[in-house]
């Protein structure tokens, strides 16, 4: 039997207990995950999101499981984001299916309809456990995307910047001239990146969502370093992030050009000029990681002509409730 509670953030022993079972059920290298400042940063409640963390303990009282839900609360509201983990050997005794049922109950109280998790695997594993897991507690693949490592240091290809458009950068807070069309090409990313069938909504974004982000991520002590395409005409027509932390792992996040300026190599051009710009973050890390949609041919392309390599499957799953 396995007893879900609910883990409050703010209390250093509560949360040192969830973020030890969290980082000993990620012991994969293809696992990444974060930090205790940055999860618990991260898992604190806002205006825009509210969140829920799991801990589960079997008979003997002993912290095997955990999970989070994050439930939006400005854009698409019947879904909650979830996650479940269990430490490797206490696995295939329920206590991950007690988390899933737990936050399936969370769901059902915010009149949510659908759960959204993540199953991570190596390219090579024929039958992974994680979507093993996934597909026996209920949920269906609605989305494959691909996992890709650049192994730093790297060797970029030139910066080439096409007639037209101009590229800005900046590290860890958005210039005022220009959050409120970085803030507008973010609140896109939905909208214009590969999806599954469940219908992800834009998500909402104003200038106070973009501020709150930096402010966040400057307490998780991570250091964005951002560029934004701009043509003559003063229109932002995409943007790229990496993200730096106290890891060895470098995040290339969100990567958007909007469609009426696709063509003309900015998707290219922002990731090498962001990585020029980070030159001095860049040094001393092991990797950059990047996410896309398997079957997003010209974002594979971009990756590929800077030297990223694919080395695991993502499987975006979907359940009812």
């Amino acid at each position: 039997m396995t007893t879900i509670e609910r883990v409050d953030i703010s209390d250093d022993a509560a949360f040192a207990a969830f973020h030890d079972v969290y980082l000993r059920a990620h012991e994969r290298d293809i696992d990444l995950p974060y930090s205790a400042i940055e999860k618990r940063v991260g898992m604190r409640p806002d205006d825009y999101t509210d969140k829920v963390v799991l801990l589960g303990r079997d008979d003997a009282g002993t912290a095997v499981a955990g999970g989070t839900a994050e439930l939006p609360l400005r854009d698409n509201t019947g879904l909650v984001y979830a996650d479940a983990f269990t430490l490797p050997e206490h696995r295939r005794r329920g206590h991950g299916t007690a988390v899933i049922d737990a936050i399936e109950e969370i769901g059902r109280d915010a009149g949510r309809s659908t759960l959204f998790i993540e199953a991570v695997w190596e390219l090579d594993d024929v039958d992974p456990a994680s979507k093993a897991f996934a597909e026996g507690v209920g949920f269906t693949l609605d989305l494959l995307d691909a996992m890709r490592e650049l192994t730093l240091p790297a060797t970029l290809p030139p910066l080439e910047v096409a007639d037209g458009y101009s590229i800005h950068s900046w590290r860890s807070t958005c210039p005022d001239a220009w959050v409120q069309g970085y803030t507008d090409v973010r609140a896109l990313l939905m909208q214009e990146a590969p999806s599954g069938d469940v219908g992800l909504e834009n998500e909402f974004w104003d200038v106070a969502r973009t501020r709150e982000e930096e402010r966040r991520w400057a307490e998780q002590d991570r250091t964005p370093q951002v560029s934004i395409a701009v043509n003559d005409a003063g229109e932002v027509a995409g943007h790229t992030q990496l993200v730096f932390s106290d890891s060895e792992n470098v995040y290339q996040w969100d990567t958007l050009v909007l469609p009426a300026h696709r063509g003309h190599g900015l998707g290219l051009a922002l990731k090498v000029r962001t990585m020029l710009e980070a030159t001095d973050l860049l040094e001393g890390r092991r990797r950059i990681i990047t996410y896309n949609a398997a079957g997003n041919e010209p974002m594979i392309r971009v990756n590929a002509a800077l030297g990223f390599e694919q080395t695991a499957w993502v499987g975006e799953y979907v359940k009812e409730i």
